[in-house]
C-alpha cells in the first residue's frame, strides 16, 4: 500500500484525471475534415494522389529497364559502365521529383494559395521535403496542404529510395558475378 501511494504522488497521477476526458474520435475526425480538409483541399488529397502513383509507376519502370540492362548484356560491359546507367538513373529520379515540385507548385498558383509564383515554388519544396520551417501563414481553408504536401514527399521519396537500393543490389551481384569470373 505504502508503495502505490509513493507511486502515484511521485508521478501526480492525480493531475492526469484530464486525459480521462476523450471525445469521440469519429467526432474528431469528422471536426477535422470539415475545418482542415475542405473542398480545395481535396483537390490537392487528389492531386498527391496522383503524383504518387504517378511516381510510383516511374520509379518501378525506371528499376525494370536498369535490370534488363544488368540482365541481358555481358558480364565484361555489365561491370564497366554500370555506374553510368546508374548515374544516369540517379538523375532521373531526381528529376521526377523536380517535375513533383513544380506540379505542385502550379496547382498552388492554380488555386491561388500564394500571390506569387516563387513563394509557391519554395513552400511546395518546403513541404514536399518536410523541413516545414513554418514560415508561412496560411489561410484556414489550406490549412491542410502541408500534411499533404509532407506525406506526398515522403512517400515519393521513400519509393525512389527503394528503387535505388534495389539497383544498387543488383549492380552489387553483377560486380561480385564479374569478379568471380576473373579469377
Amino acid at each position: 500500500m505504502a508503495i502505490q501511494s509513493h507511486f502515484h504522488n511521485n508521478l501526480g497521477l492525480s493531475e492526469f484525471t484530464f486525459m480521462t476526458n476523450f471525445q469521440n474520435p469519429l467526432t474528431l475526425i469528422a471536426f477535422y475534415f470539415e475545418n482542415i480538409f475542405q473542398f480545395n483541399v481535396v483537390v490537392f488529397v487528389l492531386t498527391s494522389i496522383a503524383i504518387f502513383a504517378l511516381h510510383g509507376f516511374t520509379i518501378l519502370l525506371i528499376t525494370e529497364k536498369y535490370e534488363y540492362f544488368l540482365h541481358n548484356n555481358s558480364i565484361g560491359l555489365r561491370s564497366r559502365v554500370s555506374f553510368i546507367p546508374y548515374t544516369l538513373t540517379m538523375l532521373v529520379i531526381m528529376s521526377t521529383h523536380l517535375i513533383d515540385l513544380l506540379y505542385l507548385a502550379y496547382m498552388l498558383d492554380g488555386m491561388n494559395v500564394f500571390s506569387d509564383h516563387l513563394t509557391s515554388f519554395y513552400f511546395a519544396g518546403e513541404m514536399y521535403t518536410t523541413l516545414g520551417y513554418g514560415s508561412y501563414q496560411l489561410a484556414p481553408e489550406w490549412r491542410g496542404l502541408p500534411f499533404i504536401i509532407g506525406f506526398t514527399g515522403l512517400f515519393s521519396a521513400s519509393i525512389s529510395g527503394a528503387g535505388l537500393f534495389t539497383m544498387l543490389q543488383d549492380l552489387g551481384s553483377v560486380r561480385s558475378k564479374a569478379n568471380s569470373y576473373q579469377k
